[in-house]
Protein backbone atom coordinates (compact mmCIF):
# COMPACT_ATOMS: atom_id res chain seq x y z
CA UNK A 1 0.00 0.00 0.00
CA UNK A 2 1.49 3.66 -0.54
CA UNK A 3 -0.02 6.86 0.59
CA UNK A 4 1.31 9.70 -0.56
CA UNK A 5 0.27 13.73 0.46
CA UNK A 6 0.95 16.72 -0.48
CA UNK A 7 4.14 15.83 -2.60
CA UNK A 8 6.25 18.72 -3.14
CA UNK A 9 9.47 19.78 -5.11
CA UNK A 10 11.49 22.18 -5.77
CA UNK A 11 14.81 22.39 -8.00
CA UNK A 12 17.20 24.80 -9.55
CA UNK A 13 14.62 27.14 -9.07
CA UNK A 14 12.00 25.20 -10.29
CA UNK A 15 8.76 24.16 -9.05
CA UNK A 16 8.55 20.63 -9.78
CA UNK A 17 5.33 18.84 -7.41
CA UNK A 18 3.38 20.77 -6.05
CA UNK A 19 1.06 19.16 -3.53
CA UNK A 20 0.58 15.85 -6.16
CA UNK A 21 -0.75 12.84 -4.06
CA UNK A 22 -1.13 9.08 -4.91
CA UNK A 23 -2.54 5.96 -3.59
CA UNK A 24 -2.07 2.85 -4.74
CA UNK A 25 -3.55 0.04 -3.12
CA UNK A 26 -2.14 -4.04 -2.62
CA UNK A 27 -3.68 -6.63 -5.59
CA UNK A 28 -4.05 -3.63 -8.01
CA UNK A 29 -2.30 -1.89 -11.07
CA UNK A 30 -1.93 1.99 -10.58
CA UNK A 31 -1.23 3.98 -13.73
CA UNK A 32 0.34 7.41 -13.76
CA UNK A 33 -0.17 9.16 -16.50
CA UNK A 34 0.44 12.78 -17.68
CA UNK A 35 2.16 15.07 -20.52
CA UNK A 36 5.75 14.99 -20.74
CA UNK A 37 7.02 17.46 -17.56
CA UNK A 38 4.52 16.94 -16.06
CA UNK A 39 6.25 15.69 -13.10
CA UNK A 40 5.72 11.60 -13.04
CA UNK A 41 9.11 10.12 -12.88
CA UNK A 42 9.89 12.70 -10.02
CA UNK A 43 7.15 11.50 -8.04
CA UNK A 44 8.15 8.43 -8.60
CA UNK A 45 11.55 8.96 -7.54
CA UNK A 46 10.36 10.54 -4.17
CA UNK A 47 8.15 7.10 -3.57
CA UNK A 48 11.40 5.02 -4.07
CA UNK A 49 13.42 7.32 -1.94
CA UNK A 50 15.98 8.23 -4.41
CA UNK A 51 14.33 11.86 -4.62
CA UNK A 52 14.93 12.83 -1.06
CA UNK A 53 14.61 16.83 -1.33
CA UNK A 54 10.64 16.26 -1.46
CA UNK A 55 8.87 16.93 1.31
CA UNK A 56 4.95 16.22 2.26
CA UNK A 57 3.78 12.42 3.68
CA UNK A 58 4.73 9.17 2.12
CA UNK A 59 3.73 5.82 4.08
CA UNK A 60 4.69 2.33 2.25
CA UNK A 61 2.83 -0.17 3.63
CA UNK A 62 1.62 1.75 6.65
CA UNK A 63 4.99 3.03 7.83
CA UNK A 64 6.85 6.37 7.66
CA UNK A 65 8.87 5.89 4.76
CA UNK A 66 11.72 8.80 6.03
CA UNK A 67 11.75 6.79 9.10
CA UNK A 68 12.90 3.39 6.97
CA UNK A 69 16.77 2.77 6.34
CA UNK A 70 17.93 1.81 3.17
CA UNK A 71 17.79 -1.83 4.09
CA UNK A 72 14.34 -1.69 5.15
CA UNK A 73 13.66 0.05 2.34
CA UNK A 74 15.54 -2.08 -0.24
CA UNK A 75 12.93 -4.78 0.84
CA UNK A 76 9.66 -3.23 0.60
CA UNK A 77 10.02 -1.35 -2.67
CA UNK A 78 11.72 -1.74 -5.97
CA UNK A 79 12.02 0.87 -8.48
CA UNK A 80 13.00 -0.11 -12.54
CA UNK A 81 13.81 3.33 -14.07
CA UNK A 82 13.41 4.74 -17.04
CA UNK A 83 16.82 5.19 -18.22
CA UNK A 84 18.44 1.57 -17.84
CA UNK A 85 22.10 1.18 -17.79
CA UNK A 86 24.37 -1.11 -20.26
CA UNK A 87 26.72 -3.22 -17.54
CA UNK A 88 29.30 -5.38 -18.88
CA UNK A 89 27.99 -8.26 -16.26
CA UNK A 90 25.96 -11.27 -17.15
CA UNK A 91 22.01 -11.56 -17.43
CA UNK A 92 22.24 -14.38 -14.64
CA UNK A 93 24.66 -11.42 -12.57
CA UNK A 94 22.21 -9.10 -13.14
CA UNK A 95 19.31 -10.91 -11.75
CA UNK A 96 21.37 -12.16 -8.86
CA UNK A 97 21.70 -8.16 -7.99
CA UNK A 98 17.75 -8.31 -7.02
CA UNK A 99 19.18 -10.34 -4.17
CA UNK A 100 20.97 -8.16 -2.56
CA UNK A 101 18.57 -6.89 0.50
CA UNK A 102 17.94 -10.28 1.35
CA UNK A 103 21.75 -11.66 1.15
CA UNK A 104 23.09 -12.82 4.46
CA UNK A 105 26.65 -11.54 5.99
CA UNK A 106 29.07 -10.44 3.43
CA UNK A 107 26.73 -10.35 1.10
CA UNK A 108 26.92 -13.88 0.00
CA UNK A 109 23.98 -15.26 -1.69
CA UNK A 110 22.34 -18.96 -0.27
CA UNK A 111 21.43 -21.76 -2.80
CA UNK A 112 17.76 -19.81 -1.85
CA UNK A 113 18.81 -17.20 -3.57
CA UNK A 114 20.37 -18.26 -6.21
CA UNK A 115 17.15 -20.37 -7.02
CA UNK A 116 14.82 -17.11 -6.60
CA UNK A 117 17.38 -15.35 -9.27
CA UNK A 118 16.93 -18.38 -11.61
CA UNK A 119 13.22 -18.69 -11.12
CA UNK A 120 12.67 -14.75 -12.19
CA UNK A 121 14.72 -15.14 -15.29
CA UNK A 122 12.52 -18.09 -16.17
CA UNK A 123 9.66 -15.63 -15.56
CA UNK A 124 10.81 -13.41 -18.07
CA UNK A 125 12.31 -16.01 -20.61
CA UNK A 126 15.63 -15.68 -20.52
CA UNK A 127 16.89 -18.22 -18.96
CA UNK A 128 18.88 -19.22 -21.67
CA UNK A 129 20.78 -16.01 -21.73
CA UNK A 130 21.85 -16.38 -18.60
CA UNK A 131 25.62 -16.24 -19.31
CA UNK A 132 25.01 -13.66 -21.82
CA UNK A 133 26.45 -9.89 -21.23
CA UNK A 134 23.55 -7.45 -20.43
CA UNK A 135 25.48 -4.95 -22.73
CA UNK A 136 24.92 -7.61 -25.79
CA UNK A 137 21.48 -7.51 -25.52
CA UNK A 138 18.38 -6.19 -27.71
CA UNK A 139 16.34 -3.12 -26.04
CA UNK A 140 13.82 -5.54 -25.21
CA UNK A 141 15.52 -8.38 -23.57
CA UNK A 142 17.33 -5.85 -21.79
CA UNK A 143 14.15 -4.20 -20.29
CA UNK A 144 13.17 -7.84 -19.60
CA UNK A 145 16.44 -8.51 -17.46
CA UNK A 146 16.11 -5.46 -15.33
CA UNK A 147 12.65 -6.96 -14.83
CA UNK A 148 13.64 -10.21 -13.95
CA UNK A 149 15.80 -8.26 -11.72
CA UNK A 150 13.20 -6.64 -9.74
CA UNK A 151 11.07 -9.91 -9.85
CA UNK A 152 14.41 -11.16 -8.04
CA UNK A 153 13.95 -8.52 -5.37
CA UNK A 154 10.50 -9.89 -4.26
CA UNK A 155 9.25 -6.96 -3.02
CA UNK A 156 5.83 -6.12 -1.57
CA UNK A 157 5.70 -2.81 -3.67
CA UNK A 158 6.72 -2.21 -7.40
CA UNK A 159 7.64 1.08 -9.48
CA UNK A 160 8.01 0.96 -12.81
CA UNK A 161 8.98 4.12 -15.19
CA UNK A 162 7.43 3.47 -18.56
CA UNK A 163 8.67 -0.16 -18.78
CA UNK A 164 7.46 -0.38 -22.01
CA UNK A 165 8.68 2.52 -24.11
CA UNK A 166 10.59 1.40 -27.25
CA UNK A 167 9.49 -1.61 -27.10
CA UNK A 168 7.60 -3.48 -30.13
CA UNK A 169 4.12 -4.83 -29.14
CA UNK A 170 5.28 -8.56 -28.65
CA UNK A 171 7.95 -7.19 -26.04
CA UNK A 172 5.21 -4.86 -24.51
CA UNK A 173 2.55 -7.73 -24.11
CA UNK A 174 5.29 -9.52 -22.51
CA UNK A 175 5.69 -7.12 -20.04
CA UNK A 176 2.07 -6.36 -19.43
CA UNK A 177 1.87 -9.89 -18.46
CA UNK A 178 4.89 -9.79 -15.93
CA UNK A 179 2.68 -6.72 -14.15
CA UNK A 180 -0.36 -8.53 -14.05
CA UNK A 181 1.61 -11.76 -12.87
CA UNK A 182 2.45 -9.14 -9.66
CA UNK A 183 -0.82 -7.68 -9.32
CA UNK A 184 -2.54 -11.20 -8.76
CA UNK A 185 0.40 -12.13 -6.64
CA UNK A 186 -0.89 -9.02 -4.97
CA UNK A 187 1.86 -6.48 -5.09
CA UNK A 188 1.69 -2.86 -5.19
CA UNK A 189 1.94 -1.65 -8.41
CA UNK A 190 2.50 1.82 -9.24
CA UNK A 191 4.05 2.19 -13.56
CA UNK A 192 4.24 5.37 -15.46
CA UNK A 193 2.54 4.83 -19.40
CA UNK A 194 2.11 7.40 -21.90
CA UNK A 195 0.09 5.10 -24.14
CA UNK A 196 -3.49 5.84 -22.87
CA UNK A 197 -5.29 3.30 -24.42
CA UNK A 198 -3.20 0.12 -23.10
CA UNK A 199 -3.25 2.06 -19.32
CA UNK A 200 -7.11 1.63 -19.20
CA UNK A 201 -6.86 -1.65 -20.62
CA UNK A 202 -4.27 -2.63 -17.61
CA UNK A 203 -4.71 -0.56 -14.87
CA UNK A 204 -7.39 -0.87 -11.76
CA UNK A 205 -6.35 2.80 -10.93
CA UNK A 206 -5.18 5.37 -12.76
CA UNK A 207 -3.56 9.28 -11.56
CA UNK A 208 -3.24 12.03 -13.65
CA UNK A 209 -0.49 14.63 -13.04
CA UNK A 210 -0.51 18.33 -14.57
CA UNK A 211 2.04 21.10 -13.76
CA UNK A 212 2.90 18.99 -10.92
CA UNK A 213 -0.80 18.45 -9.33
CA UNK A 214 -3.01 15.57 -9.03
CA UNK A 215 -5.81 16.47 -11.27
CA UNK A 216 -7.44 13.16 -11.59
CA UNK A 217 -7.96 9.65 -9.47
CA UNK A 218 -9.83 6.87 -10.10
CA UNK A 219 -10.97 3.84 -12.06
CA UNK A 220 -9.99 3.79 -15.66
CA UNK A 221 -13.97 4.15 -16.47
CA UNK A 222 -14.15 7.19 -14.83
CA UNK A 223 -11.27 8.23 -16.75
CA UNK A 224 -12.49 7.82 -20.20
CA UNK A 225 -16.16 9.12 -18.63
CA UNK A 226 -14.74 12.48 -17.79
CA UNK A 227 -13.61 15.36 -19.16
CA UNK A 228 -9.17 14.99 -18.44
CA UNK A 229 -8.75 13.32 -21.36
CA UNK A 230 -9.66 16.09 -23.73
CA UNK A 231 -8.37 18.94 -20.91
CA UNK A 232 -5.19 17.81 -20.36
CA UNK A 233 -4.41 15.34 -23.43
CA UNK A 234 -6.76 17.08 -26.16
CA UNK A 235 -8.11 13.52 -27.22
CA UNK A 236 -11.44 12.08 -27.11
CA UNK A 237 -11.99 8.42 -25.82
CA UNK A 238 -14.05 6.26 -28.40
CA UNK A 239 -15.36 2.76 -27.42
CA UNK A 240 -14.86 0.27 -30.31
CA UNK A 241 -15.81 -3.09 -30.29
CA UNK A 242 -13.80 -5.48 -32.09
CA UNK A 243 -14.83 -8.40 -34.45
CA UNK A 244 -14.36 -10.87 -31.66
CA UNK A 245 -17.00 -8.75 -29.47
CA UNK A 246 -14.31 -7.22 -27.11
CA UNK A 247 -14.55 -4.33 -25.96
CA UNK A 248 -11.82 -1.40 -25.67
CA UNK A 249 -11.24 2.30 -25.64
CA UNK A 250 -9.45 4.17 -28.52
CA UNK A 251 -8.23 7.61 -28.07
CA UNK A 252 -8.49 9.86 -31.07
CA UNK A 253 -6.96 13.66 -31.14
CA UNK A 254 -9.33 16.00 -30.54
CA UNK A 255 -10.68 18.14 -33.76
Amino acid sequence: MIDAQDIRLAMGGKTILRGAGLQAAPGQITALLGRNGSGKTSLLRCLAGTQRRCTGRILLDGQDARALSPARRARLTALLPQVLPRPAVTVGQLVCWGRTPWAGAGGRLTPADRTAAAGALAQVGLEGKAGQLVCHLSGGERQLAFLAMMLAQDTPIALLDEPTASLDAEYRRRVYRLLDGLRRAGRTVVVILHDLADAVELADHLVVLESGCTVFAGTPAAFAAGEVPRQVFAVQPTPVTDAAGRRYTLFRPVP
